[in-house]
C-alpha cells in the first residue's frame, strides 16, 4: 500500500485538548489527565515496512524492519495506538523497544539517551491502517523520528476517540 498520507507540519483543528497531542513525552501527557495509565503489547518483531513512515525512514528492503505495537490505555480503556519501527540492524533501537509493558517516553525522555528528535506531522489516518476492528472512523495521528547515533526510529501515535471521555469539559 503506497503511502497516501497528508502529513502536515501544522496541528489541524481537533476536537480534544492540543495540549496532550503536542505534548513532547504522550506517556506524560496521558498520566496527568488523572485516570491510571497503562501500555497493553500488541506486537513487537519483525514486519514489513509500514508506508506510514515513508519519508522519513529510509526503505532499505520490505522485509528488514523491527516494530513495537503498543495501546496507551487509561483506566483500560485504548485511548492511543502507537507504533515504533527501525530497521532490523539499529540494534540501539531494538533493544530499547524490548521494553514489555514499561512505557517507551519513560526511557526516551529520562535524558540517559543522546537523541535527537524531529518535529512533529500530522495527519488523518484512515481506520484501515490501523489494526482491525479498534476504530471505525478516521483518527488524528502524529508521527517524529529520533536519531540515535546515526541510527533512526520512526514513531507514530493515533489518537482514538475515547481519549475525548478523560479530557476536561472545554468552557462554553
Amino acid at each position: 500500500m503506497d503511502n497516501l498520507l497528508d502529513w502536515q507540519a501544522s496541528l489541524p483543528d481537533v476536537f480534544f485538548a492540543p495540549e496532550v497531542v503536542v505534548a513532547q513525552s504522550l506517556t506524560a501527557a496521558l498520566r496527568s489527565l488523572g485516570a491510571e495509565f497503562s501500555v497493553r503489547l500488541l506486537y513487537l518483531g519483525n514486519v514489513g515496512f509500514d508506508p506510514i513512515f515513508a519519508g522519513g525512514l529510509q526503505e532499505q528492503g520490505k522485509n528488514n524492519w523491527f516494530a513495537r505495537d503498543v495501546l496507551l490505555c487509561l483506566n483500560g480503556t485504548p485511548v492511543v495506538w502507537a507504533r515504533s519501527m527501525c530497521h532490523e540492524g539499529a540494534d540501539r533501537w531494538s533493544a530499547l523497544l524490548d521494553c514489555g509493558t514499561q512505557p517507551l517516553g519513560e526511557r526516551l525522555f529520562d535524558g540517559s539517551l543522546p537523541l535527537i528528535r524531529t518535529s512533529f506531522e500530522y495527519a488523518s489516518i484512515p481506520p484501515a491502517r490501523l489494526p482491525q476492528g479498534l476504530v471505525a472512523q478516521e483518527v488524528l495521528a502524529r508521527r517524529s523520528f529520533f536519531d540515535w547515533e546515526g541510527q533512526t526510529l520512526g514513531l507514530a501515535e493515533c489518537f482514538l476517540p475515547a481519549l475525548s471521555q478523560f479530557l476536561p469539559a472545554k468552557p462554553q
